[in-house]
């Protein structure tokens, strides 16, 4: 490794460090709800789509070296799993097909978690700016 590779790694151990935590938690959360709990909602594309979605948002925070939005991200997924399971109402749609929102339920959650996470970063920076002062 180069001496100017070392120094980066160095210099951002820690958002490294907390980017691949938080990628594990994506991980497992999406082996869970995409194999053992699929019995609950029986959707096979859905949670690759949002697996990959939450892998762009870590990909832009490590990029940003944000520090919170990983946390959020990570979360979120298992979140609006959890709450699309316990809210969602099934239902039958006028050519008598079956209908569910708990697709729905789980990315307006996931995405709404990962717009929170930037968020706090930019309210994070502002208080360490205006304590600053």
């Amino acid at each position: 490794m180069s001496k100017g590779f070392k120094a980066l790694l160095q210099q951002n151990k820690k958002v490294l460090f907390a980017h691949l935590i938080c990628l594990g938690i994506l991980l497992l959360g999406f082996v869970l709800c995409r194999y053992v709990f699929f019995d609950l909602h029986g959707m096979k594309e859905w949670p690759v789509d949002l697996f990959i979605a939450g892998l762009v948002a870590l990909l832009v925070s490590l990029f940003a070296r944000k520090q919170y939005v990983p946390w959020f991200t990570a979360g979120g997924y298992v979140l609006g799993f959890l709450l699309g399971v316990l809210f969602h109402t099934e239902g039958t749609d006028p050519g008598g097909g079956k209908t569910d929102n708990l697709w729905s339920i789980w990315m307006l959650v996931f995405l709404g978690c990962i717009m929170a996470g930037f968020l706090f970063e930019v309210v994070m920076k502002w208080w360490k700016l205006l304590k600053k002062r």
